[in-house]
């Protein structure tokens, strides 16, 4: 047989053996033009079809009765439909891949993706799966002891173990508050999570008040503390209101140190004054009406609840003062608080550490009140509330002050804060 008889021999063979899907489609048509040289390609059911399984590469990867280009082609062309494995790559290397034909499988075929698979449960030296404890504490640094043995702090409020399942017992201390005792039921490969805020012991909560009072003072008076805010003459309005909707405004003076005060209020034409000496006051004659006669009572609120004074009160030692935090909260409505035996001041305080609100308390009931500060005008060195609302406690109406105009520190004597009997400046009417 002459070779060339021989390789067309082996090449019928072959075709013969492969799927239908590479044997060439016979269809009887009526005679049409020949088709283009594009269209051959297209037909050509070896070069185009299905992607190529392992089982097909298999059997043609080696098998030189096809051009090397052809099955180069239809691998390019076609794509395979498995992903290869190191196993696979030398089965078709056994088979007589090439390794161009190995080239254009792996160009076509996509990587295995490494699976992370999770670790496996931790285990104790005798073999049983250990449990996970996270603790997490505030303050930051708390000493754990599990089963009265200590274990060491938490980092940044946080520490987790591993331990056998079981009861255990953890107890949380930080020096300055008041421990805490947890007992849990760890369990095989479960995280139980624990949380704890341990409470100031009475000393911090002294510790934390006595630093923020100071921090209050200094946003008021700044470094000279209060001393700025002693002196202070101030003209405004003030409006005193009942519980029944009703109100009555005066047009205000006031100057006003710890020692004395001088008040003056105009309604019309009519001038009222009230001195203050002490706790003692002197009144004009004129004062006739029940409004007119309520002023040396309601001025008495405003020269007692000026905010240097209230401030230069609870930083008396008679006081005791207590804050939870070292820094105010955002949801404490009084974070700064001082005691006495029969009185108790609630302070509440802006975004700039001013007081804002002060709750007065007090054991008879006497003397308390409400008190709200705003409006802040900024002194030389301290800040001034220049709007003042008062609601003491069991009284029928309340206090408004708005002042205009404010002068801190003026130079004033004695002599100044005397009934004058004429107004010192001009009030209108």
């Amino acid at each position: 047989m002459r070779p060339a008889n021989r390789s067309i021999l082996l090449r019928a063979a072959f075709l013969a053996a492969l799927p239908v899907c590479f044997a060439p489609r016979i269809v009887a048509e009526d005679p049409k033009p020949a088709p283009s040289a594009h269209s051959k390609k297209t037909e050509d059911t070896f070069i185009n079809g299905a992607p190529l399984t392992f089982e097909q590469l298999l059997k043609f990867a080696g098998q030189d009765a096809i051009p090397l280009h052809r099955r180069k082609e239809a691998i390019l062309n076609r794509g395979v439909d498995f992903l290869l494995t190191p196993d696979q790559a030398d089965k078709l290397k056994a088979a007589g891949a090439s390794d161009e034909i190995l080239k254009a499988i792996r160009s076509k075929t996509k990587p295995l993706v490494a699976v992370s698979l999770p670790p496996p449960p931790k285990k104790d030296p005798l073999g049983a799966v250990l449990g996970t404890v996270l603790l997490t504490c505030a303050p930051a640094e708390c000493d754990i002891s599990l089963d009265g043995t200590a274990v060491g702090p938490t980092l940044d409020g946080r520490l987790e173990l591993k331990k056998k399942p079981g009861k255990l017992v953890v107890d949380f201390n930080a020096k300055g508050y008041i421990g805490h005792q947890a007992t849990l039921s760890v369990e095989a490969d479960r995280s139980i999570p624990v949380s704890v805020v341990l409470e100031p012991s009475r000393a911090t909560l002294e510790t934390f008040g006595a630093d923020l009072l100071k921090k209050v003072v200094k946003a008021v008076a700044g470094d000279d503390g209060l001393r700025e805010l002693t002196t202070v003459q101030a003209a405004g309005s003030l409006t005193v209101w009942s519980n029944g909707g009703s109100s009555v405004r005066w047009t205000l003076f006031m100057r006003n140190n710890p020692d004395r005060a001088l008040f003056q209020a105009k309604a019309g034409a009519i001038l009222h004054e009230v001195a203050f000496t002490g706790s003692e006051f002197t009144a004009s004659k004129n004062l006739k009406g029940q409004d007119a006669l309520d002023l040396p009572t309601d001025l008495g609120f405003i020269r007692d609840y000026q905010v240097s004074a209230v401030l230069a009160r609870v930083s008396g030692p008679q006081f005791k003062i207590v804050a939870n935090h070292p820094v105010p909260g955002a949801d404490e409505e009084y974070p700064l608080v001082a005691e006495n035996g029969t009185e108790k001041i609630s302070i509440g305080l802006d975004s700039n550490l001013r007081p804002q609100k002060v709750r007065i308390s007090t054991t008879t009931g006497v003397g308390s009140a409400l008190i709200s500060y705003s409006d802040y005008f900024k002194g030389a060195k301290a800040f001034y509330p220049k709007t003042v609302q008062i609601k003491p406690d069991g009284s029928p109406h309340g206090i408004d002050v708005r002042f205009d105009s404010v002068d801190l520190s003026p130079k004033l004597n004695a002599a100044d804060y005397k009934l004058r009997g004429k107004p010192l400046m001009n009030l209108g009417n």
